[in-house]
């Protein structure tokens, strides 16, 4: 006999019940309502015996659960807490959120406790996706659970899923809870950024996230503003534009822009007057929304700056003709065109005299313009050189470096204390052992990462190497290894000696 799915109803197979001639029923209608009434009988008996079973299993977790069940509620909850995962999401199956779900699902007390510690549902993470099925109620009843704490939310809508009832109950909720929104990442179509209004109560928004998500046509945007203005600390904008942005931006210390016009760059920057860290990347030239500054804005907070991805020299140039970052002490340059025609004057306004950390992609910077440079940088402390590629001619670079001390030529980096080299291959080891032949490098860290190494080619150079790292100089040679579909870094120095003592015995 083939068993019923769980859509089918055994009300509707069975035939409505005769009354027969004399207002009763017939024998074999008769037999079948004596049958119900066994079956709930015994339904009526199986649901007991589950909640005398439920009942026995707490008690047996109470037996056995050598664990939770011992401890005070205040531990047992903050072991919970370090049990989940900080990016804890809710929404897509192979999502670390799960596991708080699990912990209800052990037993009751578990769940009872759970529920009852709100540290373990401040974050939360939505993923509409075409076949998710994001429940408001649970949505609903994760946030209630966090009781007063701030929250970290993640909303992601990479494909315009977001539409329908139950999303829009899920978005009221989230702006119901908006005055806990503390950190906030939303991923979703700009059309969509007015949902995220929030409620008329203040809110203690610190970090914000807005990245429109990919579009195959031109997007349309609306813009994010709450009820109640939010004043970050930290914002992150991916391809939104700062006309779609209604926030108070003087107070934000550390931002992140990418893939917007270079006018909007310029114009967060005269906005944020306490900025500190700042990070461009895939900047496009100006969308002609906001002037370009006739005169340098002079911006004495900011010391963190990385430009990544840039590929218009002009906007390069823009940036470098439009600032002066009086103090200056990181600069990160990464795969962008070096505009410099007046290197005294990209020195003078764009890099202070207090640049300590100095991270720059050798590709698209010439050897005299990196020595050049180089050379007026003084108070440097830390320096990295990397390409994508193998390692470029680079000999008045090394010669440098490696110049002796005399009255008629100043010292080179003087305060220079580690030096980093990361590269696919080919690097020109010979240059290593003259570096720290000098006195003045003799307590300089020297790091060099490459990709592709193969040491049993330059076999000479690696005892050399080898020879200098047993001295007690400071070097380390590693590279990038996929064990296990995991890269790690290999120690190259390490691994080389364990080579030789291998062969040797």
């Amino acid at each position: 006999m083939a068993a019923l799915c769980s859509r089918c109803s055994t009300k509707l197979l069975r035939p409505a019940r005769c009354t027969g001639f004399h207002g009763t029923p017939c024998a074999a209608c008769t037999e079948d309502i004596e049958l119900e009434k066994e079956i709930k009988e015994l339904e009526s008996r199986i649901e007991k015996i589950h909640v005398k079973r439920r009942a026995l299993r707490t008690i047996m977790n109470e037996n056995h659960d050598l664990l939770i069940h011992k401890f005070p509620p205040e531990i047992a909850s903050h072991i919970f807490i370090q049990y989940t995962l900080p990016d804890t999401c809710f929404g897509k199956s192979d999502r670390n959120g799960d596991s708080l779900l699990y912990l209800g699902a052990v037993c009751q007390k578990w769940r009872q406790l759970a529920w009852a510690t709100p540290g373990l549902w401040t974050s939360l993470c939505l993923a509409f996706e075409r076949y998710d099925n994001n429940s408001p109620q649970l949505v609903n009843e994760w946030l209630e659970r966090s009781a007063t704490l701030p929250l970290t939310v993640r909303l992601e809508d990479r494909w315009g899923w977001l539409d329908g009832d139950s999303d829009d109950e899920i978005i009221k909720h989230l702006n119901k809870h908006s005055a806990r929104w503390h950190d906030m990442h939303f991923e979703l179509p700009p059309r969509r950024l007015h949902l995220l209004c929030g409620s008329s109560q203040g809110n203690l928004l610190r970090r914000l996230v807005l990245s429109s998500a990919p579009s195959w046509n031109r997007p349309s945007f609306s813009t994010f503003s709450m009820k109640s203005i939010p004043s970050p600390t930290d914002l992150t904008l991916t391809k939104i534009g700062l006309q779609y942005v209604d926030i108070i931006w003087n107070n934000i210390t550390v931002a992140s822009v990418d893939k917007v016009g270079v006018d909007d760059c310029l114009e967060l920057i005269r906005r944020a007057s306490l900025l500190e860290t700042l990070t461009l990347r895939s900047i496009n030239p100006s969308s002609n929304r906001f002037p370009i500054p006739d005169t340098r804005i002079i911006h004495s907070r900011l010391h963190s700056l990385e430009l990544n991805d840039i590929e218009e020299e002009t906007v390069g140039t823009t940036i470098f003709d439009a600032l002066c970052l009086p103090s200056l002490e990181q600069f990160i340059h990464y795969r962008i065109y070096f505009p410099v025609n007046d290197l005294s004057a990209f020195v003078g306004y764009f890099l202070s005299s207090c640049l300590k950390i100095l991270k720059i992609d050798i590709l698209y910077v010439t050897d005299h313009q990196l020595t050049t440079l180089l050379s007026h940088l003084s108070s440097l402390v830390f320096l990295e050189l990397r390409t994508t590629f193998a390692w470029p001619p680079t000999e008045e670079l090394f010669t440098l470096l490696c110049a002796s001390e005399s009255p008629e030529s100043p010292t080179c980096l003087p305060h220079l204390r580690s030096l980093e080299f990361l590269c696919e291959m080919n690097f020109p080891w010979k240059w290593i052992p003259q570096i720290f032949a000098l006195p003045r490098w003799k307590s300089l860290k020297v790091k060099v990462n490459v990709a592709l190494l193969h040491m049993e080619y330059y076999e000479t150079e690696a005892k050399q190497l080898l020879e200098l790292f047993e001295e007690g100089f400071d070097l380390s040679i590693v590279h990038a290894s996929n064990y296990g579909g995991k890269l790690r870094n290999i120690d190259v120095l390490e691994e080389y000696k364990a080579k030789q003592l291998s062969h040797n015995t």
